[in-house]
């Protein structure tokens, strides 16, 4: 708390004095080290003396030094700040530590700070904020890069994968993802059937276990589900492949996985999700057009092997999910690409996708609107999650530009 304070010069004449009741005018509050434990570089007058060098905060029997020159900086209830020479005494009120602990634990007493913050300081804040979550994401990118031995194309893929899953069912498309073995199966790319067979059968969905018995003895009639099964059993001895167990799925709840594999078969074997076709995308309905693939054949009508054939359109993905694959594929997957080439025009691309989109709906975003934060996009709804998520649900709120400003206020 005392670091903070310190750094940013919350403080006023009556409380900066020394141990002694000397007045401490500050010149420069100086450089903190990694672990801000101190501050080198530190100027200030006490008593009319100039002093120049180290500042510890809060010391103890461990961060006193012995013999060297420098100034310590702790709460006036410190046993060090009496009786040693080179300590600054902070007098701390108790309400110092109300008006921390009330920040820190999520009581949110910035709301009215956050309304009163003006347009200009508050959307450049935002903006940080942005790049900040489009650059965690272009970090775990690169993490998924290293694994597809930094094969782009393949990186795209996985990232798709695993965002097909639409949160609930993520973590399982990325196990699949992760046995997946696209090098061999590029080999047989032109075949939709044996992409089809290779996707389903390392997805253990193949096994007559992860068919519900009321399905499994007309699946087991179907042709086309026994062709699968063949071809799998081929491509599978063929290139070693190994596959999930099909009850990872189970934890997806009633939603079934079959016609989005059967999409992201479709995707692959028609190979148009690449990053050149989506760096020649320059709005959002170039994009979607590039990623609504229609669902063909056995898929077009159902949504399980040996299901019941529905009436209507072939299934398609609503607009809502080609907005958050965008939102959580495409623009991170080509700000991270862009910074890999050096291609400043790739990742202003990606900014502006998210800010051609809406916001986000979800629970994140409705509680920002409730304290007054408008989201006119989805630049603005990306920003807010990572202010909840990195700084307000971790604490941080001492390194958030509202948290400080309501911090600087109140401590007039």
């Amino acid at each position: 708390m005392l670091h903070y304070i310190w750094r940013h010069r919350l403080l006023t004449q009556m409380e900066c004095k020394t141990a002694n009741g000397e007045a401490i005018e500050i010149f420069t509050t100086g450089d903190s080290d990694a672990g801000g434990h101190s501050f080198s570089n530190v100027c200030i007058k006490v008593g009319g003396q100039e002093l120049n060098g180290t500042l510890l905060v809060e010391p103890d029997a461990s961060t006193l030094p012995n013999g060297e020159e420098v100034l310590c900086i702790a709460s006036s209830g410190n046993e060090y700040a009496s009786g040693h020479p080179r300590v600054l005494c902070i007098n701390n009120d108790k309400h110092w530590e109300e008006e921390f602990m009330a920040v820190n634990k999520g009581q949110f007493p910035c709301t009215d700070t956050i309304l009163s913050t003006d347009a200009l300081h508050t959307t450049g804040y935002l903006s940080r904020l942005l790049i900040e979550r489009i650059e965690n994401k272009a970090g775990r990118i690169a993490a998924i890069h290293l694994l597809g031995d930094k094969r782009w194309e393949e990186t795209l893929f996985r990232l798709l994968v695993r965002n097909f899953g639409f949160g609930i069912q993520s973590d399982a498309f990325e196990k699949w993802a992760e046995v997946l073995n696209l090098t061999a199966l590029n080999k047989h790319r032109d075949n939709l059937l044996q992409v089809e067979a290779v996707f389903f059968g390392q997805a253990g969905l193949l096994e007559p276990d992860s068919i519900p018995e009321y399905y499994r003895a007309e699946a087991e009639r179907t042709p086309y589900y026994n062709e699968l099964k063949r071809e799998y059993k081929f491509l599978a001895a063929k290139f070693g492949l190994s596959q999930v167990d099909h009850n990872v799925w189970k934890s997806c709840g009633n939603s079934t996985p079959h016609t989005r594999i059967a999409r992201l078969a479709k995707m692959f074997h028609n190979g148009t999700i690449t990053l050149s076709a989506i760096a020649e995308c320059d709005t959002i309905d170039d994009l979607k057009r590039l990623l609504q693939t229609p669902l063909t054949g056995y898929w077009s009508n159902r949504g399980h092997f040996g299901g019941t054939t529905m009436v209507g359109k072939p299934e398609t993905i609503s607009t809502k999910h080609l907005h958050l694959f965008i939102i959580n594929t495409i623009v991170p997957m080509l700000y991270s690409y862009g910074k890999h080439r050096q291609d400043n025009a790739l990742c202003s691309k990606a900014e502006d996708f998210l800010y051609a989109l809406p916001g986000e709906d979800n629970g994140i975003i409705r509680a920002w609107a409730k304290v007054g934060m408008n989201v006119k996009c989805a630049a603005d709804s990306q920003a807010l999650l990572q202010l909840k998520k990195e700084y307000c649900n971790k604490g941080r709120c001492l390194d958030c530009m509202f948290g400080y400003r309501y911090l600087k206020s109140v401590r007039g």
